[in-house]
């Protein structure tokens, strides 16, 4: 009897999210290198603004161009060797350190500075169109069994979380003894990550039909009706939510570190690493494996609900901890969040998709969570971070996330009577067609 049996077919699949966002597990760290080179909390809050830009914009073509040329092989592989060569470009820019906070104007007016910014920008919107490229491939294979979705990005979380402890714990061990991180560890994980995944992505199957006619009218009515449209905001507002988590935790355990417990500064990236090691393992691998059994018996909207009541309790949380090390039960809360959310975003697409679309819905959900939601968020967290701190912050962002999540619910409420009442209005009509039939 066979206890347990490998799907060959997903196997690549599953290869490929441990290494292709494994490699990515550095980019938590980028807020605490560019707070080490001196840039004060708007200055980064600006280079993640400015980051999901480009991706917000290329995200959508790059999944519209794929679907209608049946390119997407050709340039998930490219897209693969780029980020290899981006990494090895962020490795060796010249790196400076800063014991004080350096002027807003100086930092802009310096060309390091924006080599640096362009540099992640360009990592990032890579990033973003292999997400597009992933998800609707994932989509693919799995069939009509998309709500396993949950099943196969898991290992993206585990990869995650377990390159990101290797990370933090290299960087602690190789900067000991100096004053400052240094960060050359955690750039050859990533791109020994990066390096394998190109020979998976190669060896991946990607298959698209030749015979699918895509129809604007279709999916021009799919962005008409009024629940995909609410669904677009609630989307947008948990990336909005997600930016302070992805963004601006790490800077958080260090303000706390700095204020009330100076001696978890030396061993604070393994900290931090082990915040994203329970943050991924916790909250994230458990709830995309159990995404499936709860998207079939959950509606989607009904999750997002439960998402922001649970931005609430994270940000309340972050208001009463002082001990860096409390922080790390929170990160439970914050992977259940990010993997339930993303989960229910990216099959509720698979499932309004008109066929040969896939793509461009994909990209047009990706944009709404990562390139309209982040940036916003990443700006505004960059402005309060500096000018009220931390702590408070955190507070303005439990009661705002309490009163989105209360109107999230209202609407639903009311769509969900609105749709009721058009399926009446619609078994009505085809009560008297079938009548008049009769009588004629």
């Amino acid at each position: 009897m066979t206890y347990f049996q490998v799907n060959r077919k997903l196997l690549l699949m599953k290869i490929h999210y441990f290494l292709g966002i494994g490699g990515h597990a550095f980019g938590p760290f980028l807020t605490i290198i560019s707070k080490q080179r001196g840039y004060s909390a708007f200055i980064v809050g600006l280079i993640f603004m400015l980051q999901p830009i480009p991706g917000m914009l290329m995200r959508p073509i790059v999944g519209a161009v794929t679907d209608k040329y049946k390119c997407r092989r050709s340039v998930f592989i490219a897209n693969s060797i780029i980020m290899f060569l981006l990494v090895c470009l962020l490795s060796i820019i010249p790196g400076t350190t800063a014991k004080e906070e350096i002027n807003d104007l100086d930092v802009i007016k310096s060309p390091l500075f924006w080599m640096f910014c362009t540099t992640i920008v360009l990592i990032r919107m890579v990033g973003m169109m292999n997400m597009v490229l992933e998800d609707t491939i994932c989509m693919d294979l799995l069939g009509k069994d998309k709500n396993n979705y949950g099943k196969q990005r898991l290992w993206g979380s585990i990869g995650w979380s377990f390159f990101a402890i290797i990370y933090g714990t290299c960087v602690d061990w190789y900067s000991a003894g100096l004053d400052y991180k240094n960060y050359t560890p955690g750039y050859v994980i990533a791109l020994l990550c990066f390096l394998l995944d190109i020979y998976v992505v190669c060896n991946l199957k990607i298959v698209q039909s030749n015979d699918t006619n895509i129809l604007a009218s279709d999916v021009k009515k799919v962005f008409t009706e009024g629940k995909v449209l609410a669904f677009l905001l609630w989307v947008v507002f948990i990336g909005f939510f997600m930016s302070f988590i992805w963004n601006f935790v790490f800077w958080y355990l260090e303000d706390l570190s700095n204020e009330f417990h100076p001696e978890t500064k030396s061993w604070m990236k393994t900290l931090q690493g082990t915040a994203l090691l329970i943050q991924c393992f916790g909250g994230e691998v458990p709830s995309f494996l159990f995404s499936s059994y709860i998207l079939k018996r959950v509606d989607h909207m009904t999750i997002l609900s439960v998402v922001f009541f649970t931005f609430t309790c994270i940000f309340s949380s972050y208001t009463i901890i002082e001990n860096p090390l409390w922080a790390l039960p929170v990160e439970l809360l914050n992977g259940i969040t990010f993997a339930m959310s993303y989960s229910a975003a990216i099959s509720y697409a698979a499932l309004i998709t008109p066929v040969g679309a896939e793509g461009t819905l994909q990209g047009v959900v990706g944009t709404a969570y990562m390139g309209i939601g982040s940036p916003i968020g990443s700006i505004i967290g960059g402005y309060m971070f500096k000018h009220i701190g931390s702590i408070a912050t955190f507070k303005m962002l439990s009661v705002v996330a309490f009163f989105i999540c209360a109107i999230q619910i209202i609407v639903n409420y009311i769509l969900r009577r609105l749709s009721k009442n058009d399926d009446i209005n619609s078994n009505v009509q085809t009560k008297d067609i079938k009548n008049d039939i009769n009588l004629t």
